[in-house]
């Protein structure tokens, strides 16, 4: 890892876990260019799309609660929004199968993405454009459909997305140091974001995290994401059936496999399961991966979007270090 790194520049929090036990933490670069402090294990990331997992996994809470299921017509739960025509299901949201747009590959959307917008606001931006597909026809990566994901969270908890991930995820499992970027609930360092340009390291463009919201807006840190993996290998929250679900690569209308489940890329490692998610959101880029038949866990956070060794590339050679 030392190499990858430089002192003097943005850096990464690394943490390998095999079952359940910390084998490897620590940091390496800067938190803040301008101060000099350096990162510290313990320090909080922007997480980007590994937010995914975390909202899919409050769906599947609404589901055990009986709230709704996730073959429902998500206009059951948001009837704002208007009909398209066929059936698009909360499966096809958490698969990334809707056909719904993609808001964040407009070409207004970086111009804009300093607004604060409610979840009204972002919904009426691409609520009345034509599907692209029909759903389930074929994958297409979406935050546009996380982001309906947690609207639903909103609609049919009564709570806020923010609220209903502290209250059902974070508290019980002891995660104290994630939250929807802006709601943190317990003092923790967060580093500073970074892009690189043709020469140096800057500060990353001005992102209102209203945006992300329920697709990529939660910050955490590495031991946090260990807690994470440690609830799930224990089949805490949600019964073994549903983790399960979340883990199954979602099968398209022609009967080809996705490679994606419900927040999760779904893959192998020399035959054996993968479970992972990158992210990339302004200033930060990060990868979280499960090998559970290895009992191993392996989180990178970096604070650089570019300029600076992918963090998925990181993830991958650690794995092969690790289950030799």
């Amino acid at each position: 890892m030392r190499p990858l790194f430089n002192a003097d520049a943005p850096g990464a929090a690394v943490l390998v876990a095999k079952n359940g036990k910390t084998m490897f933490r620590q940091g390496y670069g800067l938190a803040d260019l301008a101060t000099h402090q350096p990162i510290d294990p313990g320090m909080a990331f922007r997480l980007g799309s590994i937010t995914k997992q975390f909202t899919a996994a409050a769906i599947l809470l609404l589901v055990e609660q009986g709230k709704l299921n996730v073959r429902d017509d998500f206009r059951e739960h948001l009837p704002g929004f208007p009909d398209k025509g066929t059936s698009i299901t909360i499966e096809h949201l958490l698969t990334h199968t809707s056909g719904i747009p993609c808001f964040t590959g407009f070409g207004e959307y970086e111009a804009n993405m300093a607004t604060d917008m409610t979840v009204e606001g972002m919904l009426a931006t691409f609520q009345d454009l034509p599907l692209e597909f029909t759903p389930g026809e074929r994958f297409e990566y979406c935050n546009s459909g996380y982001f309906l994901l947690g609207a639903i969270i909103e609609a049919v908890s009564e709570m806020s997305y923010a609220a209903y991930l502290a209250n059902n995820i974070f508290t019980p499992l002891g995660m104290l140091h994630t939250a929807y970027e802006g709601h943190q609930r317990n003092p923790v360092t967060q580093v500073r974001g970074y892009s690189h340009d043709e020469e140096n390291f800057v500060t990353a463009d001005t992102l209102s995290m209203s945006q992300p919201y329920a697709a990529g807006a939660l910050v955490s840190t590495v031991d946090d994401l260990a807690r994470w993996d440690q609830a799930i290998s224990s089949c805490q929250l949600l019964p073994e059936a549903s983790w399960r679900k979340a883990f199954t690569a979602y099968t398209l209308n022609d009967g080809s496999s996705t490679g994606y489940g419900y927040g999760w890329d779904v893959g192998d490692l020399h035959g054996s399961p993968k479970l992972e998610h990158d992210g990339g959101i302004n200033g930060f880029a990060t990868h979280a991966m499960r090998l559970p038949g290895h009992g191993l866990f392996i989180a990178v956070l970096t604070n650089s979007d570019s300029g600076i060794v992918d963090a998925k590339e990181i993830a991958n050679d650690i794995a092969a270090i690790a289950t030799r």
